[in-house]
């Protein structure tokens, strides 16, 4: 019988959790998405600006303002997410990612460039970023978290040393136009069919729990009416809501709002060397290839912190490691606007990204041990908001301060003193209070 051949496949051991198939492949399409993107457009910044006469300040508008739409579509995309899953929406952004490129190659003006960059890159990123594969991940790990947000974090870490020295070399060899064109073709070959096959909503869906444990199950099937009670144990086990807290619970709690407005901070501080940081080395005289490789070599450091820091997490705790990955930062940006030599540079490109590597697992990991999967979507999202209006700002500060005085060191300072107070933000956040749902008793495969 049908039902018979299904509760003799849930008794069999499971080879591989499809959770894992799952970081896999947002690993692969979060490198093309980010890469394409937000790595993308530190590398523009010269080449735009001067063949279409715009100042940094200008250009960082551009990127300001896609980045703060991105926060507020977030908030509806969480709770889709959520409810709906994230496969529709995740193929939805590839192809808004790919369109937006292949518009952006034919911009003229600023005010082209504007039209194409905010409202591409804010629809396309709020249903492919972090937020998104976060919550996926949130859903179907619980007791290996750390270890699967490490998992995609390290593969997702590619996307800078991969896309920003690629795009580099691109626009030098064939100009920031043609490049553009080539990199959307990442997104309609790759990003797209993976988010349109691959991905899943929930475990629950496919008779599992969380880390890959079977739903509880009696073997020995009884009829009942002449319905399998077995049968009916699954769909009891499927209609089970996650664990955590509602939007509004989390909405009344103190550790929201503090750890809020730390993400906020170190939003805006990571967004500044991020995206002036070639121009400020190709000021400094440094070639553009090797401006670009640097900063691509950030993201190769960070790949350690990525794995080693949240496998830690998991022992540990992920809150006060967080407050340590934010003083790192500072520390790496002294390094990098005291350094004169590239032996200093090395030094940034080791601290920063040691630490950098490690705070979006970090903070994923922290929200989901304050609050649960139940509304992880929903409660992350409604983060976005005041963390887009800061990823925004820091390089709109940063580019006037650069128009105004001719140096991007005050702005770096300003980088300093926000990932400075981000840092005691999270020391003062309370601990988790959320009780751990039950765990199952053996480890996936």
């Amino acid at each position: 019988m049908r039902w018979q051949a299904r509760v003799a496949a849930l008794g069999a051991p499971r080879r591989l959790y499809y959770g894992w198939v799952l970081i896999a492949t947002l690993g692969l399409t979060t490198i093309i998405s980010y890469g394409a993107t937000y790595y993308l457009f530190s590398v523009l910044v010269v080449p735009v600006s001067r063949e279409l006469g715009a100042s940094r300040t200008s250009l960082s508008g551009a990127y300001a303002l896609g980045t703060v739409l991105a926060g507020v579509i977030g908030v509806p995309v969480g709770r889709l997410v959520d409810r709906r899953g994230a496969r529709l929406l995740m193929a939805t952004g590839s192809v808004l990612i790919g369109a937006m490129l292949l518009a952006l190659a034919r911009v003229q003006t600023v005010w082209q460039f504007y039209a194409v960059w905010a409202p591409g890159f804010a629809v396309g990123t709020a249903l492919t970023f972090y937020p998104v594969s976060f919550t996926v991940v949130a859903n179907w790990f619980e007791r290996r978290r750390g270890a699967a947000l490490a998992a995609l974090t390290l593969l997702g870490g590619l996307a800078s040393p991969v896309f920003i020295p690629l795009a580099g070399i691109l626009i030098q060899r064939f100009g920031w136009r043609n490049a553009l064109l080539l990199l959307a073709l990442a997104q309609f070959g790759v990003a797209l069919p993976l988010h349109s096959l691959v991905v899943r909503r929930h475990p629950e869906d496919l008779g599992l729990r969380p880390d890959g444990e079977a739903a509880p199950l009696s073997m020995t099937v009884r009829q009942s009416s002449g319905v399998p009670v077995a049968t009916r144990v699954i769909a009891a086990a499927h209609l089970t809501p996650p664990h955590g807290e509602t939007l509004r619970v989390a909405l009344r709690g103190r550790a929201f709002w503090l750890l809020t407005a730390a993400y906020a901070l170190a939003t805006l501080a990571a967004a500044i060397p991020l995206v002036h940081g070639v121009a400020y080395l190709i000021g400094r005289g440094y070639d553009a290839v090797l401006a670009a490789g640097v900063l691509g070599a950030v993201g190769l450091a960070s790949l350690p912190g990525r794995v080693l820091l949240n496998l830690l997490g998991d022992r540990v705790g992920p809150q006060p490691l967080l407050g340590v990955c934010l003083g790192a930062e500072a520390a790496g940006l002294l390094l990098l606007i005291h350094g004169v030599s590239l032996g200093w540079l090395a030094a940034y490109v080791v601290v920063y990204g040691a630490a950098f590597g490690a705070l979006l697992p970090l903070r994923a990991a922290v929200m989901a041990e304050h609050f649960g999967r139940r509304a992880y979507g929903a409660i992350t999202a409604a983060q976005g908001v005041p963390v887009a209006l800061c990823a925004g700002l820091g390089p709109v500060a940063a580019g006037w301060l650069y128009d105004r005085l001719g140096s991007y060191v005050p702005a770096f300072w300003l980088s300093i003193g926000a990932f400075l107070l981000a840092g005691l933000g999270v020391v003062l956040a309370p601990r988790p209070r959320l009780a751990p749902a039950a765990q199952p008793s053996s480890p996936a495969s």
